[in-house]
């Protein structure tokens, strides 16, 4: 029944665009039907049936210059600014171009035009471009009907209903959804219904932890691998917080070094930005060395640099500017390549995604033998933070190391004169 509703739809939207336009059409591999290069194809068709094409077509999804400064926007900001006459509505139009984007992740923007892109494939089939901005109620409902007949996911509805609601409040206008727990209700028919039990995740154990520091690498992509898995378990790190992360971002003896002797041989993790912490206040890792030398993460994690020829590079930024990303120092979980005779190298774009450091993570369980069915990058951000619990860290002791619940006012004031409980988090591994 949904691909027959699907088939249905797309060709009320190629009858509706017409013969001329219809072989310009790019649609994209959702499940639901969705016209890729809308501004193309339903461009004409939009102005014919709406008061607000500009609105319609908005696109915010394009990527913001200063989304990718990483801390560092002085440089950038600068150079956009040379190119902006000093009038109220050039001003204002940069604004809305370059900062205003910043509001939301970069994936939330690309998410919810690729969701609202689906609306308008929607009610270009339906005859009813005219009703979507704003949307009245019963076409809400149609249009969620329909997706629903086609097979689409609690999820997909979700985003979709986000999306319409970012549009309007984008547009000036009121959701069809703006009553009081409108939203919660109306998702809650919809969760009833398409309500399915998620795949089961798994935490990575203390064991898993000790198995791979004590394995010995068969090469250098299997050492930073295990490394990985090592020091965002004890981290409770994400993926994209280990993709981020540059090898001057460990600071070695670093509390040793400022005259706390009991902490040598240990080391700190600076974590400029987190999902909690999107105006890089930052967070300090602590990692503690261990009393069996083969378990000793911070020696092997400086071994691991050593033989990758990855140490901070002259001209490190990070001690003057902790929150801004090293323009010159490598990542601490780089991408390699193949070099002359076999040998592994850096690779000339050396940063990973966080779905490759995910990968790093599985390929390390394979290599200690654990089936990694169940088994994904986030699993460390659990391990550490179950382990830690278990061995009764206290929660806010916890979240200094976490990076959790940063909202909430008094921790923020909260400046510990002895580090000594940060680093309960990584005795909870009893190394």
């Amino acid at each position: 029944m949904s691909d027959l509703h699907s088939s249905a739809l797309r060709s009320a939207v190629i009858m509706a665009i017409g013969p001329t336009l219809a072989p310009r059409i790019q649609w994209t591999t959702s499940g639901l039907p969705t016209v890729a290069n809308p501004d193309v194809v339903l461009g004409g068709l939009i102005r014919r049936h709406s008061a607000d094409a500009t609105a319609m077509l908005r696109n915010t999804s394009g990527v913001s210059e200063l989304q990718h400064a990483r801390g560092n926007w002085e440089p950038v900001l600068a150079r956009l600014a040379a190119g902006v006459v000093p009038t109220i509505e050039a001003m204002s139009a940069a604004f809305e171009a370059h900062i205003l984007p910043l509001g939301s992740a970069e994936g939330t923007r690309v998410k919810a035009w690729r969701n609202w892109r689906t609306v308008l494939t929607w009610a270009a089939g339906r005859e009813a471009l005219h009703r979507i901005l704003p949307m009245d109620r019963q076409t809400l409902q149609a249009m969620v009907w329909e997706f629903t007949v086609m097979g689409g996911s609690r999820f997909t509805i979700k985003s979709i209903l986000d999306a319409v609601i970012t549009h309007h409040r984008a547009a000036g206008l009121p959701s069809p959804l703006a009553g009081h727990m409108e939203y919660t209700r109306f998702l809650r028919c919809v969760n009833r219904l398409l309500g399915t039990q998620l795949p089961h995740k798994f935490p990575i154990t203390r064991d898993m932890v000790v198995r791979a520091l004590r394995l010995r690498p068969s090469n250098l992509t299997a050492f930073r691998n295990k490394m990985a898995l090592v020091s965002m378990t004890v981290g409770c790190m994400r993926p994209s917080e280990g993709a981020w992360s540059q090898t001057c971002d460990w600071g070695f003896d670093a509390d040793a070094n400022r005259g706390l002797v009991a902490f040598r041989g240990g080391a700190t993790l600076n974590c400029s930005q987190r999902k909690q912490d999107q105006e890089r206040k930052g967070h300090q890792m602590r990692f503690g060395r261990a009393v069996d030398p083969e378990l000793d993460l911070v020696y092997q994690m400086g071994l691991f640099f050593d033989m990758a020829g990855i140490r901070p590079r002259q001209g490190c930024t990070k001690a003057a500017r902790p929150h801004a990303r090293c323009p010159v120092c490598p990542p601490a979980f780089p991408k390699f390549q193949r070099g002359p005779g076999g040998s592994t190298v850096l690779h000339p774009k050396p940063r990973p995604s966080p779905s490759l450091v995910s990968e790093m993570v599985v390929h390390a369980l394979r290599d200690i033998g654990v089936d990694p069915q169940g088994f994904s990058g986030v699993c460390c951000r659990m391990g550490g933070l179950s382990a830690a619990i278990e061995a009764g860290v206290p929660e806010h002791i916890l979240w200094m190391q976490s990076g959790h619940a940063q909202d909430k006012s008094a921790r923020g004031y909260v400046r510990l004169t002895d580090p000594d409980r940060l680093y309960d988090t990584w005795r909870a591994f009893r190394l």
